[in-house]
């Protein structure tokens, strides 16, 4: 689960151990999602029955949850495939409440998440950068032009708002390619189309290998304006940023608010012609690609500082320096 590396176990990983893995580090990892200093137990996004029963057996004073999915504004209007809501809809109703009942501090990257949790210790924070930034030496002349959505499914209906313009783009410019990780699910427009490859989604090291070996000119990451997007994390940054990439965002929250348009990204309305015109331009500019991919590293370096999410958590938990 990408969350677990982002927030937690990547800035930590010295910390870390288990009964049977490094069993005298001082953060003991209980279950998948669990982990423990002292008193003080962390969930990371979900926990099931087994780890509510772990919780329960343990006299921890303080458990903090660490959430970067606003599980509070799901509903038909949220723009999630409808399985995706229905599995999210049968957590929070489910083993969601009950751990609520025991959580003492909620930790996410969006405010608009912590404003749901108003009788709780609310605490910002934003997620690490877990891969290497990628060298620019491909924003070269002369190659294809290539455009990653590097996205799970529950992004499908942003896609599908800019499909046909993308669709546009990549009959007209042959030298443009898109990725995708999207398989079968990819919206129909885009899936015959000889420049587009639409990968398997995958597991989260087999996707960290993945960004490490690859590289693209441009990074799209649309969103409509629904309270579910509003609440995400700017983790799509750090991946662009890994990929060499020129990130391309929606102008709302929360890429409004980081990335400075035409200088370490581009920001765009949900016009569809404005993304086509917006990838066209840059296929033809190969330089102002390369130099949006180095401001969007620099603002990645920046804000996904490693040891930042470190010290926060060191400073939480109460670890010796």
């Amino acid at each position: 689960m990408p969350s677990i590396s982002l927030y937690f176990t990547d800035p930590l990983s010295d910390l870390i151990g288990s009964p049977v893995d490094h069993p005298g580090r001082p953060i003991q990892r209980l279950s998948r999602t669990v982990f423990a200093y002292g008193n003080t137990a962390v969930v990371v996004r979900y926990a099931q029955k087994r780890d509510l029963q772990v919780l329960r057996s343990h006299p921890f004073t303080k458990i903090y949850l660490l959430i970067d999915d606003d599980l509070e504004s799901l509903d038909e209007a949220d723009g999630l495939p409808s399985d995706y809501r229905r599995k999210l809809i049968g957590y929070r109703e489910g083993p969601y409440r009950r751990l609520m009942e025991m959580v003492t501090d909620v930790v996410a990257p969006s405010e608009n998440i912590l404003r749901g949790y108003h009788r709780k210790r609310a605490i910002q924070l934003d997620p690490a950068q877990c891969h290497q930034a990628g060298a620019l030496g491909h924003h070269e002349p002369g190659r294809p032009f290539d455009v990653v959505f590097a996205a799970t499914r529950s992004h499908l209906q942003d896609l599908n708002h800019i499909a046909p313009a993308l669709a546009e783009v990549l009959t007209a410019r042959p030298d443009v390619r898109l990725t995708t990780f999207l398989n079968g699910h990819t919206p129909r427009c885009l899936r015959n189309l000889p420049n587009a490859i639409h990968l398997p989604m995958m597991e989260w090291n087999s996707y960290r290998a993945f960004v490490a070996e690859n590289r693209f000119h441009a990074a799209i990451a649309p969103a409509l304006d629904t309270p579910f997007n509003r609440a995400r994390s700017i983790s799509k940054l750090h991946d662009h940023a890994a990929y060499g990439a020129a990130g391309i965002y929606t102008s709302q929250q929360p890429f409004d608010r980081i990335v400075i348009h035409n200088k370490s990204g581009l920001l765009l309305s949900n016009e569809p012609s404005e993304w086509r015109d917006a990838l066209l331009e840059l296929a033809s500019k190969r330089e102002r690609a390369h130099r949006l991919a180095a401001g969007g590293q620099v603002l990645s370096q920046t804000l996904g500082d490693m040891r930042r999410v470190r010290n926060f958590w060191i400073r939480e938990l109460g670890l010796p320096d």
